[in-house]
């Protein structure tokens, strides 16, 4: 048997494996996207503050996120967050393109959640990769630039993000501040969107016009074909292309293909290749920012982004993650350093993973999804069913967290075990988040 199809019967093993999960509950609450009241945000007052220094530090890859994190039972002993110092945590700092920024503190209507502040301990070394690698390489050009796949972005600065509107891209706050400052990175960030083009020759005139609107089309009408087992394809790179084979051209003199023919063939092949557009602005919470009287925390490592130009790409919608019972499975996709960009010249590649969450707490999820350096910043996914969903479209993806990296943290007993640890979504993260993308608490009352 080739190794194609040994990895396609294992993963359409993972497949059956992950339908038999969701499927065992298929009627219970724990596979449905619920609807949910969340707590009213308002902007109570907005201030100008100094322009930054862009002094941050890059977290290093070598020594860098080994804090060990206060656990669950930790937490538990700790007294519950209450409404002033969750308001002061939500407020918000606005960084624009010219570095212009601004202070907003914000208040919070029918509030009834308690969270905890973990606070920072010792640093241990990291290990981000468990076991055997379970990362998949998508690099097919059909696939990488394809819905949900295609959510996936990459920063200048190095991270990993994903597009949560047309212009707006949720990502790890660490990308681009360190709690004290602004990385350097930031003072002209750009957010990279892989779409296709046309190698060697440049489409043009409306038969090419017609071309590319009857592929994204296509592309659209994938979403329902993309899950845990559906990847294999590009793994193996064994998808036909079905591009101008189709094109009837001239015979050649001895009756077969014509040069030309094979030529014009071979200058259509398209590539994935990034196209970069700056930040307009961006958004981070206070809780993540350190000052004289607190420190950062990792339960708010996340920013939103907003683009100077809007994408074309379909995005993934934000959620919350639901509440009943433990996540079975969460996924993402990114740009790990050491698998997404070895080649370059047009052979970008997406990493995509799935695995179970290992423990909760109420902002963060603690799992062994396998990744490394430049996978920081990817949106955390989970694939439920909607509420009166046809059976066509039943099922839907929404962002519930952030991938924030590799942490020590503390286990029942004093023990320190190590995890990667995403950012939980939470309903007053949401709306606040909500408010950043669409400007307008109003519209953020419900999900």
């Amino acid at each position: 048997m080739g190794l194609g199809r040994l990895i396609r019967v294992l993963l359409c093993a993972a497949a059956l494996t992950v339908s038999a999960v969701f499927g065992q509950n298929a009627s219970s609450e724990a596979n449905r996207w619920s609807r949910q009241k969340l707590p009213e945000l308002q902007v109570k007052h907005m201030s100008l503050l100094n322009a930054p220094q862009f002094r941050g530090q890059q977290e290093n890859g070598d020594n860098g996120g080994t804090t060990t994190l206060c656990g669950i039972e930790c937490q538990s002993s700790l007294p519950p967050m209450d409404l002033a110092e969750q308001e002061r945590i939500l407020g918000y700092e606005t960084m624009y393109e010219n570095g212009t920024r601004t202070h907003s503190d914000v208040s919070l209507q029918a509030f009834n959640k308690t969270s905890t502040h973990p606070p920072a301990g010792r640093t241990r070394s990291r290990r981000q990769v468990y076991g055997a690698d379970g990362r998949f390489v998508i690099s097919d050009s059909h696939f990488v630039t394809n819905y949900p796949f295609s959510t996936a972005v990459r920063l200048s600065t190095g991270c990993s993000g994903v597009l949560v509107s047309p212009k707006h891209v949720l990502t790890a706050a660490h990308c681009i501040h360190d709690g004290r400052d602004y990385l350097d990175g930031a003072r002209r960030l750009r957010v990279g969107v892989l779409q296709l083009k046309t190698k060697g020759r440049r489409p043009g005139g409306r038969r090419g016009g017609r071309r590319r609107a009857g592929r994204r089309k296509k592309e659209n009408g994938e979403e329902q074909l993309m899950e845990e087992g559906d990847e294999q394809n590009s793994i193996d790179g064994d998808v036909a292309r079905k591009g101008g084979g189709r094109r009837r051209g001239r015979k050649g003199e001895g009756g077969g293909k014509s040069p030309n023919r094979i030529r014009r063939s071979a200058e259509l092949k398209k590539l994935p290749v990034f196209r970069w557009t700056r930040v307009k602005k961006l958004q981070i919470p206070q809780g993540w920012i350190r000052d004289k009287s607190s420190s950062v925390s990792p339960d708010y490592d996340y920013a939103v982004l907003e683009l100077k130009r809007p994408v074309k790409q379909k995005h993934m919608e934000l959620g919350v993650a639901p509440p009943a019972t433990p996540l079975a499975r969460i996924h993402f996709s990114g740009f790990d350093s050491d698998k997404s960009l070895q080649d370059g010249g047009g052979k970008e590649k997406v990493i995509y993973r799935f695995c179970s969450v290992a423990k909760e707490s109420d902002d963060l999820m603690y799992q062994h999804c396998d990744a490394q350096r430049g996978a920081t910043g990817a949106g955390v996914y989970v694939r439920l069913k909607r509420e009166g969903g046809t059976r066509k479209g039943k099922w839907q993806r929404r962002v519930i967290g952030v991938f924030s990296g590799h942490r020590w943290v503390e286990v029942e007993g004093g023990e320190q075990r190590d995890f990667n640890v995403a950012v939980r979504i939470t309903p007053a993260k949401y709306v606040q988040i909500c408010h950043w993308i669409r400007g307008d608490p109003s519209l953020c009352k419900e999900v």
